[in-house]
């Protein structure tokens, strides 16, 4: 932060009524911090940042029940951040269960105010989701794709860019749609490419709906691409940071993170990242934590969920933009 920026946040905590005197250096120390932590709520005009991205996952919407309220109250959240993240990621799972043309009717009307807001959506598929029915509410969303049976885009930032994967193994059965992820052959192939065109060049992450560990045949090609920074996806409700590796010998590690639902259950928040010149950091936005629904009127939380929240409140996960490890390409 440079002095201008700190006399600014000092400003800011004058407007608010607090005396820097009275409140004490520590005191003031943790207001400067939190209004200068990126993705944060903060007073002033609004204005968007470039390089603030959202990412969101699994809404798993049920009209009318506690899935829509939470992703209404998240979606109140996002608008409300200042600055506004200029790109909007969701990573699958837009759908309840079996991907119901009513459950997107829903999602769209959310995921249409955050766009109208001026958030640039980029939308990608959870093994809950059916592709025909999601392309029936995001035309323009299907279209963009870059290959036309699969739903796989690219996004630019000045920092970093990112790969969206679609790791949906459809099924024949609309009633069943709980499947593990893959990733076909032709979605391989353009991600290679991908990989290649930007092996050395600037930063990248990939992103999809499902693990690592459910999408191994890409797993050695991230690791050996330098310019590669991690791997984020969903599908586990859970904020959960990792690391993966290609064997014990080799230093190289390549950073994940699993970001939580919106509000199916689990960690339910989403998640902002900061891209900067040397690093990205994810801030994550916890709102509750319930499992496997939310609590009744009148029950006593559990402890446990209380200990998971205070835990996740205010976690971060950085991904530096240096490597080490031996990036030569291997058989």
């Amino acid at each position: 932060m440079n002095r201008r920026d700190f006399l600014g946040n000092l400003a800011a905590i004058g407007a608010m009524g607090v005396s820097i005197e009275a409140a004490g250096v520590e005191k003031v120390g943790k207001a400067v911090n939190a209004l200068s932590r990126p993705g944060k709520k903060s007073r002033g005009p609004l204005r968007f940042d470039d390089n603030l991205v959202c990412i969101i996952s699994d809404l798993h919407v049920r009209p009318s029940r506690h899935q829509e309220r939470c992703l209404a109250e998240i979606t109140e959240q996002i608008l409300a951040l200042n600055p506004r993240p200029r790109k909007l990621l969701c990573l699958g799972d837009i759908a309840y269960l079996t991907g119901k043309p009513e459950e997107y009717e829903v999602a769209k009307q959310y995921l249409d105010k955050l766009e109208a807001a001026g958030m640039q959506l980029t939308l990608t598929m959870g093994n809950h989701d059916r592709r025909s029915t999601f392309a029936d509410f995001f035309p323009a969303h299907a279209a963009a794709s870059a290959l036309p049976d699969r739903y796989v885009y690219t996004v630019e930032t000045e920092y970093a860019d990112f790969i969206l994967l679609d790791s949906l193994q459809q099924g024949d059965d609309t009633k069943t749609w709980i499947t593990p992820g893959a990733l076909d052959e032709g979605q391989v192939k353009w991600l290679e490419a991908q990989i290649e065109s930007r092996r050395d060049g600037k930063p990248f992450f990939v992103m999809a709906h499902h693990p690592i560990e459910e999408l191994k045949v890409i797993r050695k090609q991230l690791l050996l691409c330098p310019s590669c920074k991690g791997f984020i996806y969903g599908h586990k409700h859970i904020w959960d940071t990792g690391w993966i590796r290609i064997n014990y010998k080799e230093r190289n590690l390549l950073r994940t993170l699993c970001v939580p639902s919106t509000g199916h259950w689990g960690d339910i928040g989403f998640v902002t990242l900061a891209l900067e010149k040397d690093r990205a950091v994810a801030s994550l936005h916890e709102q509750e934590f319930f499992f496997p629904k939310p609590l009744k009127e009148g029950e006593d939380k559990p402890d446990m969920w209380t200990e998971i929240e205070r835990e996740h409140r205010d976690a971060i996960c950085v991904f530096p933009y240096s490597r080490c490890g031996n990036f030569e390409k291997k058989d």
